[in-house]
């Protein structure tokens, strides 16, 4: 999870100025799926109060670095 603990929210991770647009998308996916992940450990019994809203930012952010005209 490279952007564990260096990013708390996606817009982070879209406002970083270091990072090339590809390497925004990987970390970006890699959290969707990471999170995804977790949303269906917690359908198992686990509990998350955010993940519903944390999982759409992170969608939202993705998709405005693959689709630049939708933003």
């Amino acid at each position: 999870m490279p952007y564990f603990g260096k990013y708390d929210i996606p817009e982070e991770i879209v406002n970083d100025d270091t990072l090339t647009r590809d390497r925004k998308i990987e970390l970006l996916k890699a959290w969707r799926d990471d999170k995804k992940a977790y949303m269906r450990a917690s359908d198992e019994g686990m509990d998350g109060t955010d993940r519903t809203e944390l999982l759409r930012r992170i969608k939202t952010a993705l998709s405005k670095l693959e689709d630049p005209a939708t933003s």
